[in-house]
């Protein structure tokens, strides 16, 4: 079976080769979206016996799926208002406005403006017995303003080893969708996996999520073998 590429739905596609899954494309995270994920994450660790992590891995990329493609969709948001990401009065503006009139209903209505201007989420598998790499990909720039809040939610996530706790302490943290990034850190370690393993690689048009886990002792991690 060599390389296909299947339209699933007017808003995913899945391409496969050789029955390895190599990525899953959408531009919002659907329920339609939710079951590939799932899919994909049980199919890669059930063939690599570590069915164990299957509710962590997928409670990840899910967040980190609904993170990018929200991020499209703001910055489309900011587009259609002629809002600046790098003022930080428009940006203050532009956020608190998007924040107010989020929904379910705008969500689906910018995910595809979001596809019609060629912005996208793509999640990226790899895997062989070692270990597994997902990366999560949206080609949309993000403001200074952004990428400060990213480096702050990773360093609280570093600060906790207990999800209860965390809550606790955040409860009253306004910038409650954020907090996805510190959660994530700290389900890892849950898991036994060092949070470092999980990086955010920023570039001037596209932000990555990587995070990779190691199911060896002999697994090579990715920055050993290519740039950031």
């Amino acid at each position: 079976m060599g390389k296909e590429t299947s339209e699933i739905s007017d808003h995913i596609k899945l391409h496969v080769e050789n029955g390895k899954i190599l990525s899953l494309k959408t531009h919002r995270v659907s329920k339609s979206v939710e079951e590939h994920i799932k899919e994909a994450v049980e199919r890669i660790l059930d063939r690599l016996t570590h069915s164990t992590l299957i509710p962590t891995l997928y409670t990840i990329i899910k967040e980190l799926a609904i993170n990018a493609c929200k991020a499209n969709q703001k910055r489309v948001f900011f587009e259609e208002r002629g809002y600046s990401m790098s003022d930080p009065a428009e940006y203050a503006k532009g956020v608190r406005e998007y924040k107010e009139m989020f929904s379910e209903e705008m969500s689906n209505e910018f995910g595809a403006k979001a596809k019609k201007k060629g912005y996208y989420c793509l999640i990226n598998f790899n895997y062989t017995d070692g270990g597994i790499s997902i990366e999560v990909i949206n080609n949309a720039p993000i403001a200074k303003q952004e990428e400060k809040a990213i480096r702050e939610r990773l360093e609280k996530g570093m600060a906790y080893d207990d999800i209860a706790q965390f809550y606790m302490d955040n409860a009253d943290n306004t910038e409650g969708a954020g907090l996805g990034l510190a959660l994530i850190l700290i389900m890892l370690k849950g898991e036994g996996i060092d949070p470092n393993f999980f990086r955010i690689i920023i570039g001037e048009d596209s932000t990555t999520a990587r995070l990779e886990i190691p199911l060896s002792k002999n697994y090579t991690p990715i920055r050993q073998t290519k740039p950031a």
